[in-house]
């Protein structure tokens, strides 16, 4: 599965894109937790999304997935991480 990553989450890593292998079943969640450690210790606090971030899967917002975080994806998926920039 492919792994976007857009605006400053990108320099985390020093890549737009990562490839990572599926292998059976996993949730969003699941693969949150397999990125490299320096990219998920900005996205994930106790294991869970912190807030300010965008994720899609295939082009959906997961919020809007009936299962959240907890969709599986699959080996041909693109998951796409956005930060989300809020002023005043």
């Amino acid at each position: 599965m492919k792994v976007e990553l857009v605006g400053h989450v990108k320099s985390v890593v020093g890549k737009n894109m990562l490839e990572l292998k599926i292998d059976g079943h996993m949730t969003i969640i699941e693969v949150l937790k397999i990125l490299p450690k320096e990219l998920k210790d900005i996205l994930l606090e106790d294991g869970k999304l912190r807030p300010g971030f965008l994720v899609l899967l295939n082009g959906s917002d997961v919020r809007s997935l009936s299962k959240g975080l907890e969709t599986l994806v699959l080996d041909g998926d693109t998951l796409t991480i956005i930060p989300v920039i809020h002023g005043g």
